[in-house]
């Protein structure tokens, strides 16, 4: 090329990304007046400030999705368990009205779920039961199902009870365990639920104080009133609590976590039946009706088996009731002892975990697929939102786009997130 030639155009200037000569150019052209678009900005340097930026930014972004997880645990948590009570609800009232029941009491004082303790003096002291009823449960109950409502005016708790405790159940609300008498029969009727999140059922449990009613109505029909009598707090193995029962007396337990916010002890609220004010009082019966097997296996000490804990060397295998759609597990009877005879405390089958709240840390690997399978497509939402923005050369555009792909994805994926982590977590 000779002097009188002219300099050949750069046949890449003006596709994709400009060069750092062309951007200077363009620099000079405007005169330095004008600050350059992102876009046409010369790539930065690979040395330690790019190192030091690129980290900041990462960290800033792992901070802003664990903020926005906490307010998943809060809120959308809570979204999850009103949309199953609602679901509850309509499931509740049509097994109410197939079987052509109601809920009001058939004793003398207020019903349940509108009346208010009169006077001062309230006798808290459980009334011994002499002829109770049998009572006939609906077929095929499962975990899960609509089985009662629960009221507690003191604390403002009104939610739909579902049979079973494990971990999908208590997402729907509160839960019944299986292996106790059902609300409203003689012996001592267990539940748990939450503290802090789906619905908070029982974030205010421990400012119950002595002789609030807790109101229930079950599917049978009845409803009933009882009193607290005690609110202590226990170990989180300490499963006496639950087991322990009075064959002649009805009684309920209330079951959550505490502290808030951690699952290493149990707050734990005990309450008698007022019959005056109650349903006619039933027979004891366990798994609704359903008759579930006793399957254990025997582990090394310090092993576990699937489905449980090793404790002394035993524990439950993971099993369903033949006939039933209830996990198996062994028995207990309503004077505290179980099937066989033996101590409840020393029983495998009964002291395996068997509620939500035992759930350790990535203990339910199913949701690991899920897990991966919503982060990958996360990252191609932001990746697509990116890629928009730069090819029409404006950020904003990519945002708008993206953001609604970006919040919907990533609550699927906080929400499998949230399935591998401790239930009081």
């Amino acid at each position: 090329m000779t002097d009188a030639e002219e300099p050949r155009p750069d046949p890449t200037a003006g596709a994709g990304r400009p060069s750092p000569a062309s951007a200077l150019a363009r620099l000079e052209a405007l005169g330095g007046s004008k600050k350059l678009s992102r876009w046409d900005r010369p790539p930065d340097p690979h040395d330690w400030r790019w190192v030091v930026g690129n980290l900041g930014r990462t960290l800033i972004t792992i901070g802003m999705l664990m903020f926005a997880f906490v307010g998943y645990q809060l809120w959308g948590t809570g979204i999850q368990e009103a949309r199953s009570q609602d679901q509850l609800a309509q499931d509740f009232n049509q097994a109410i009205h197939d079987a052509g029941l109601d809920t009001t009491t058939t004793g003398t004082g207020t019903t349940p779920g509108t009346g208010t303790v009169s006077g001062t003096a309230v006798d808290t002291t459980p009334t011994t039961v002499a002829n109770p009823a049998e009572q006939v449960f609906p077929t095929g109950i499962a975990p899960g199902d609509a089985i009662a409502t629960i009221a507690i005016p003191a604390i403002g708790v009104n939610k739909y009870v579902v049979a079973g405790v494990s971990v999908k159940d208590l997402r729907k609300g509160v839960g019944h365990f299986p292996n106790t008498p059902f609300p409203g029969q003689l012996g001592n009727a267990a539940i748990a639920g939450h503290r802090t999140t789906y619905g908070q059922p029982f974030y205010r449990l421990d400012k119950l104080h002595k002789g609030d009613e807790i109101k229930i109505s079950t599917i049978l029909g009845g409803s009933y009133v009882y009193m607290v009598t005690s609110i202590e707090e226990v170990g989180k193995n300490d499963y006496h609590v639950i087991s322990d029962s009075n064959p002649k007396k009805a009684t309920l337990t209330l079951v959550t976590c505490t502290p808030i916010g951690t699952a290493s002890r149990r707050l734990v609220v005990h309450a008698a039946l007022d019959t005056a004010r109650s349903s006619q009082v039933g027979k004891p019966t366990l798994y609704y009706g359903q008759e579930p097997s006793t399957v254990v296996t025997t582990a090394p000490p310090g092993e576990t088996p699937a489905g449980g804990t090793a404790e002394g060397g035993s524990a439950t295998a993971e099993s369903v009731v033949p006939g039933s759609n209830l996990p198996a597990t062994l028995t207990t009877t309503p004077g505290g002892s179980t099937s066989d005879g033996s101590n409840p405390d020393q029983a495998a089958g009964f002291n395996t975990p068997t509620d939500a709240f035992n759930q350790g840390w990535f203990a339910d690997g199913r949701a690991w697929p899920h897990v991966i399978g919503w982060g990958l497509l996360l990252m191609a939402v932001c990746l697509g939102a990116y890629q928009l923005a730069k090819r029409q050369r404006r950020l904003w555009l990519g945002f708008l786009v993206g953001m609604v792909p970006f919040v919907v994805v990533l609550y699927f994926f906080f929400e499998n997130v949230n399935r591998m982590l401790p239930a009081a977590i």
